[in-house]
């Protein structure tokens, strides 16, 4: 697991790049049209990396790797087909949003008037480019973690924001350098993982044609439910936002913050414990080598409650300490982080379920079950949506953040039950159960100690939680957590 650490290292140096790129553009714009614009040119690109490109890795992998374990040549014929048509499709969508630039700023910014559209199209147009960028590597990503070469595409995001900052520190601020500055490292590393991809280049596009053309249908079945799956959970955001629109002024902000602070870890864990597991599933799954299969989805089971179960606590525990260290400052005083940190509450008791939704998830993408995958993800969907109509009006934005939770908590259960029909051993509930019952020992714990107030005393608080559970949990007999072998992929 060696490599998930250096992943791990290089996505909080995403996240830290992020936000200095944010305080830059912060300091260069203020709260001003021209930094609005830079954030409307950024809502497109986004959307299609949450939308399309996720989707299209988690359709790939699975996919591929399934016709590689019959044949390396039939592999990389279709390998070679998606690739293609892939880039050709990003850059034609590209090409069209530029050429239609004007309507949808219209319909992303109605307020703005038609000179200050006028004048942002520029920037609009560049910052579209990255769909193109994205679109690219989000497909080379897929291909090089198969022949499992994850740290070269976990450089994406510190390139992007590395370069937003270099563009603002050479050059006079503005929107366009930003965007340039973000595009121009993403084209070096594409160029650079296509020379890494020696059998998708242009001069083997000739061999065997018909081959791989008799898999597109084929490919976009599987893709179809990945974007279903997608959309179902981008509308239960959508939905959120909508109802949220109808409470008191600053709960949209609200909801936003809280979280956005309880998706840390997820999203830590997502692009560190996940991008390294998910091809060894499809892989030991296509090679009918079970227990390996299985021996995976354990090992990404505890490292799930490794990296979110503390942290669940901590947030539930602390929840105005934590807000107020991160958000506290200028106009957002101590009323504003009362009322976040009981919506961060409401999040991030199900921070453990969304960990377990998206292991589980994987597993059955690895296991050919996209279709059982979709019918999870829409009905667990469709219960948050459900559960958002029923509890904004009594509860607030509040219902809306445990209706989110409900949601997700159901999804993870169906999942695992999915899990469990097809491979019982890869299901840890023995594992489950020690991790639950500390976290509720130490959670019980922490409620009678006293509050923490600050940076300092939040440092000193995290790592007694972790060690707490570290003591409690060897006491109830976990052993696999302190062997240094069993985190090794090399063997079941």
């Amino acid at each position: 697991m060696s490599t998930s650490l250096i992943i791990l290292v290089l996505t909080v140096a995403s996240f830290l790049l992020g936000f200095l790129r944010d305080l830059f553009i912060a300091r260069s714009f203020g709260l001003s049209w021209q930094a609005d614009l830079i954030f409307v040119s950024l809502i497109l690109p986004l959307f299609f990396e949450n939308f399309l490109a996720l989707a299209l890795r988690d359709a790939m992998i699975p996919y591929l790797q399934k016709l590689r374990s019959q044949s390396e040549e039939l592999f990389q014929n279709v390998a070679r087909w998606i690739y293609w048509r892939v880039l050709w499709a990003a850059i034609a969508i590209t090409i069209l949003i530029m050429a239609i630039s004007y309507w949808i700023m219209h319909a992303l910014a109605p307020g703005w008037s038609t000179e200050q559209i006028e004048l942002g199209r520029l920037t609009f147009c560049v910052g579209s480019l990255l769909l193109a960028v994205q679109g690219a590597l989000y497909c080379q990503s897929a291909l090089l973690n198969m022949d499992k070469v994850f740290l070269l595409p976990m450089t994406r995001t510190v390139m992007l924001n590395a370069g937003a900052i270099i563009g603002i520190l050479l050059f006079e601020p503005s929107g366009t350098v930003i965007f340039l500055g973000m595009l121009l490292p993403q084209l070096g590393l594409i160029l650079v993982q296509h020379h890494r991809l020696n059998y998708v280049q242009l001069s083997h596009r000739a061999q065997a044609p018909a081959e791989a053309k008799g898999h597109g249908t084929e490919f976009i079945k599987v893709l179809a439910p990945m974007l279903l799956a997608a959309a179902a959970q981008q509308a239960c955001i959508l939905a959120e936002r909508m109802f949220a629109s109808f409470l008191a002024e600053g709960s949209i902000t609200m909801l936003s913050f809280a979280y956005r602070i309880v998706t840390i870890p997820l999203t830590l864990y997502a692009m560190s414990v996940l991008t390294v597991l998910f091809p060894h599933f499809t892989e030991s799954w296509n090679n009918n080598d079970h227990t390996a299969h299985n021996a995976a989805i354990r090992k990404g089971l505890l490292a799930t409650l490794l990296f979110l179960v503390p942290a669940a606590v901590v947030l539930s525990a602390f929840p105005e300490a934590v807000v107020s260290v991160l958000l506290e400052r200028g106009q957002f005083g101590p009323q504003q982080s009362e009322a976040t940190s009981v919506l961060l509450i409401a999040y991030a008791i199900s921070l453990p379920a969304a960990g377990m939704a998206m292991l589980w998830g994987r597993a059955l993408l690895a296991q050919h079950q996209s279709r059982l995958f979709l019918i999870i993800t829409l009905t667990s969907s469709a219960v948050t949506i459900a559960l958002d109509a029923l509890l904004y009006r009594p509860l607030g934005a509040q219902g809306l953040a445990l209706s989110f939770s409900a949601g997700i908590s159901l999804q993870a259960l169906l999942m695992g039950i999915g899990i469990y029909w097809v491979t019982p051993q890869g299901l840890g509930l023995a594992l489950l159960l020690r991790w639950g019952v500390a976290a509720v020992a130490i959670a019980a714990t922490l409620h009678y100690l006293p509050e923490p107030h600050g940076l300092l005393d939040l440092c000193i608080y995290i790592p007694l939680v972790i060690l707490s559970f570290a003591a409690l949990l060897k006491i109830l007999g976990e052993k696999d957590l302190f062997n240094r072998s069993y985190w090794s992929m090399k063997s079941a």
